[in-house]
């Protein structure tokens, strides 16, 4: 657990308060939106970083309660538990929000049902965008989702790189990194940009000339599209806007993730004889099986939680992974593997493909 804030250096809460729990994937955008809103309001919290099943918030949460990061714990309010990064920011901003507020009450409604527009859309394509470059680019960064590592300062050695592709595998069936052709996530993206675009220009702010949860959102949900080159050129002003709000509104000015900073810093990409003939070896092998999970390849899989109420809860499209004896662990890492080998690369082509197609357009 790592204390962000002492109570007794926290401004506008009671001195007796105890510090709200955040359980968090550190490098998740939408937790990092939680994070935000907690420093905003200057509240003391704890990160405590997801690993896996035995996350303690999974385990005391109601069962009623998706168990999906962000979630909060409030130990002021009987240990209450909220997930969902726009029900949690509401959340806070009703009871903590007495001087500064997210929510303005005459653009309230207005200014959640954007929060959640942002979450279901911006917030699920860009995830997958920057999976898909994280992946295919340096996957030992998802590393950090096997050995629960999220601090590490490099992540280039053998290990690190074959704990990433099982962690690549675990990304790729959760969140459809393998479907966003199929699914036009890369139009869907740019449809959502160009309306974003054309609102924010001559605009200070998104609504009512102040600083709303609607400035955060956007903010936040946009840092994993700056992974993503073409869009990163294409939409500077969206970016430039996004920076200008961290730097007037966020404690952490300078704020980027941990697997951003990887990616940043990550090695060119090289492929020397012994690599090489490893993977050629293992392409060999597996090319036979993508004939014999041809079908399962094909298959749209089940939503975990599915929302059936846009105005009060945003999507969500993490996908249910299901094995119960190894055999079915053994058969979910052979097909993502063959997903990994075969479907990702044509998947990294059409999107690198739509940004020259977008950028051409200028």
């Amino acid at each position: 657990m790592k204390l962000r804030y002492e109570v007794s250096k926290v401004k506008n809460v009671a001195l007796d308060m105890q510090s709200i729990v955040l359980y968090q994937i550190p490098f998740s955008h939408f937790c990092d939106k939680v994070r935000w809103a907690l420093e905003f309001y200057s509240l003391p919290y704890e990160a405590v970083n997801f690993t896996g099943r035995k996350t303690p918030g999974y385990i005391k949460a109601p069962r009623e309660v998706q168990k999906l990061t962000p979630l909060i714990e409030d130990p002021n309010n009987d240990s209450f538990f909220l997930s969902d990064s726009t029900p949690i920011l509401l959340y806070l901003d009703e009871r903590y929000g007495n001087k500064q507020k997210l929510f303005p009450v005459n653009k309230k409604d207005e200014i959640v049902q954007y929060c959640l527009s942002l979450d279901s859309g911006l917030g699920l394509y860009a995830r997958r965008l920057a999976y898909l470059y994280i992946i295919s680019e340096h996957p030992a960064i998802l590393s950090a989702l096997v050995d629960f590592r999220y601090d590490k300062s490099s992540c280039n050695d053998w290990k690190s790189y074959l704990l990433g592709l099982a962690g690549s595998c675990v990304i790729m069936s959760r969140v459809g990194v393998d479907r966003i052709q199929e699914e036009h996530i890369f139009e869907k993206t740019i449809c959502v940009l160009d309306e974003i675009q054309n609102d924010i220009q001559g605009k200070e702010y998104l609504f009512d000339n102040q600083f709303t949860a609607a400035d955060l959102t956007l903010t936040s949900l946009m840092a994993p599209l700056s992974l993503v080159p073409g869009i990163h050129e294409k939409y500077r002003v969206i970016f430039d806007y996004c920076d200008r709000m961290r730097k007037l509104h966020d404690p952490e000015k300078d704020y980027k993730s941990n697997a951003q900073r990887l990616y940043e810093t990550r090695p060119k990409k090289s492929f020397p004889i012994v690599r090489s003939i490893i993977w050629l070896l293992v392409s060999i092998f597996l090319y036979p099986l993508q004939f014999l999970f041809a079908k399962d390849l094909k298959k749209k899989q089940e939503l975990q939680y599915p929302s059936n109420d846009a105005e009060k809860k945003a999507k969500n499209d993490v996908r249910v992974l299901k094995w119960t004896t190894k055999i079915e662990s053994l058969k979910f890492f052979l097909r993502s593997f063959c997903i990994y080998c075969f479907i990702l690369p044509r998947q990294l082509e059409h999107v690198q493909n739509e940004e020259k197609r977008l950028l051409s357009k200028e």
